[in-house]
Parts: structure tokens; sequence; C-alpha cells
């Protein structure tokens, strides 16, 4: 990772493999094997030399360079899902190890729409996804945007692990737009990646927000299809014999399932952490919709899925409490 990572600011900055070497007192010949190799230790003065001669213009370059010295990955692994399926409790859970929450999400959003809208190429959109990677150096990256680039990261990374959170499509809707409409949540704007919902949601109250809530009846068709059509591209990507399907409700019975895949001690796994970023607003949308409409809605869109994921599991559960049963 560290030499890769040097190869990357090099090429970002403009400099060449000549001037670098010059600049940090080595040969050509061992920093193209430092880069080549992808070198993971170096001795911390050759190391800050070369830092000097990459003229970082971040903090976060130079902090992440001199992080990834001699910290090679005990393993890789990728969470996948929706927002609001529980990345943040995966993130969590392996909190003994390297692990971030939608890191660099931003960046990484406006990958995804360059590439979509044609505007990159698939070998920049490659680069993106590898420079992501190297910065970083994670070992469980948990974001749900991950899910637009999975066939990349399958490719590049074939000894990586993924696990694809996927919540039932009841309690999801529900969490949804209670995060996004409340007063001080995130924005939702047309420049970030489609999240299932009609229309822009500025961050405040608005009247965008107000519309969505006031008649949500006559935008019902986004979230659910968009809930739908996801889950089944995701699902169908998945690599065989490195993922694990785990339904929201059930992380914290997944535990040992989670340590196998990426093969550390289950004791390493903080199980307290598996219940984070509990929603405190609550619009409680489906309580002011007609319950036929929203059985109708539910099984047009998400019958399918519902029937093979959370099987027998209904509505009208959903609204009396009654737990999900077991997948059997």
């Amino acid at each position: 990772m560290l030499g890769k990572r040097i190869k990357d600011l090099r090429g970002r900055q403009g400099i060449t493999r000549e001037t670098l070497a010059k600049q940090a007192g080595l040969d050509t010949s061992e920093l193209a094997r430092i880069e080549e190799d992808n070198v993971e230790q170096l001795p911390v003065p050759q190391l800050l030399q070369i830092a000097g001669g990459l003229r970082l213009r971040k903090a976060d370059d130079f902090a992440t360079l001199m992080q990834l010295n001699g910290a090679s990955r005990r393993f890789q692994a990728y969470v996948v899902g929706l927002a609001k399926t529980g990345t943040v409790s995966l993130n969590g859970i392996f909190g003994n190890y390297r692990s971030a929450h939608e890191f660099q999400q931003w960046d990484t959003h406006q990958a995804v729409i360059q590439y979509n809208h044609g505007r990159i190429s698939r070998s920049e959109y490659r680069a993106f996804i590898q420079d992501r990677d190297a910065a970083g150096g994670l070992e469980m990256d948990a974001a749900h945007f991950n899910r637009h680039y999975m066939d990349i990261l399958a490719e590049e990374y074939p000894e990586a692990a993924f696990i694809c959170l996927i919540r039932d499509p009841f309690s999801w809707l529900n969490s949804e737009i209670n995060h996004f409409t409340s007063p001080d949540q995130e924005a939702i704007q047309s420049q970030e990646l489609p999240n299932g919902l009609p229309f822009d949601l500025p961050q405040g109250a608005c009247e965008a927000k107000e519309e969505l809530v006031r008649n949500f009846p006559r935008y019902i068709d986004w979230p659910l299809s968009y809930w739908a059509c996801e889950y089944r591209a995701m699902l169908t990507r998945l690599p065989p014999g490195r993922s694990l399907v785990v339904r929201t409700h059930e992380i914290a019975d997944n535990i040992e399932r989670m340590a196998r895949l990426v093969s550390v001690p289950v004791d390493t796994l903080l199980r307290e952490r598996s219940h984070l970023n509990k929603a405190t607003y609550q619009v409680r949308i489906l309580e002011r919709c007609d319950r036929s409409f929203l059985k109708a809605k539910f099984e047009q869109h998400c019958g399918e899925l519902l029937a093979e994921y959370f099987p027998g599991y209904k509505l009208d559960d959903f609204f009396n409490g009654n737990p999900i049963s077991p997948r059997r």
C-alpha cells in the first residue's frame, strides 16, 4: 500500500520519478522498486525525505502516508447496502481495525456521477477507486456507495470480502424519511447520488421537506422502486465465495459469521456497537397513509425480494411491532 500511495501522490503532483528520486536522495531504480513492488515499510527518515520531495499540499496526505508505513492489511472488506441499513454499525463493530464510514464521501459521489454521465472513462473511474483505496488503506470500508463499483472492487481485490446489508423495506422507508426530513440532517441535493427521493431536500426546515411529508402517497413509487432496483443489482453482483448477506436487524447475530469471513478472532469485534446511529427524529410517514394503498405499493415494488429475504413478514407485522422470523 505504501509504495502504491507514493506513486499515486507523485502522479497527482505531476512529479517525475527521476525528480522525486533526486529530491529524496535515492537512485531512480530504488524508487521504481518501492513503487512497483508496493513496498509496505520504509525507514522513517527516508519516508520523510520522499514526503518532502512530493511537495504535499494537504496535511491529510502526509498523515496517511505516515500511517501506511509498515501497516499491512490484516484483511480487506467492503460493506455495501443502502443508506440507513447499518453501515455505521459495521464501522463500529470493526473499531479495533482500520475501519472508516463513508470514506471520501463527496469525492466518491462525484466520481460515480461523472462516470454514470459519461464524463470520465472506465479507466479513469477505476483509477479513482484504486486511489481512494490506497489513500485509506482500510481493512473495513463501510460505505453504502461502495455498491456502485462493486464489480471493480471484486476485480481489483480478488481476496477482498463483501458484506451486503439488507433492511426490510418497511422500516427502511420509515427511517429514510425520518432521516432526510429532519431539519438538522444533511441535505440531499441534485449534485449528490440519488437516494430514492423525488427532489432536492436542502438542509433545514423548507417547503420541499414539508411537501414530501404532506403528499407522500404521490411520491412513494420513487423510494420503493429504488429499494428494489438497487438490491436486485447488488445481490446479483456480489462475488460468490467471499460475500455475506446480512439482514440489518440481525447484525449482532452475525458477528461470528463476519469474523470468519475476514479471518479475525471473534472477540476482537465490538458487539456492543451493533446498534449505532439510531434515529431520534420521527415523522412516522407510513402511519399517515392508507394501509390498503401501502400494502399494494409494497407488493408491487418489493414483493419478490420481501418473499425471499423476509418471508412471511408483512406491513401489519411492522405496524404491530412483530419480530421478523429467522430466514430458513
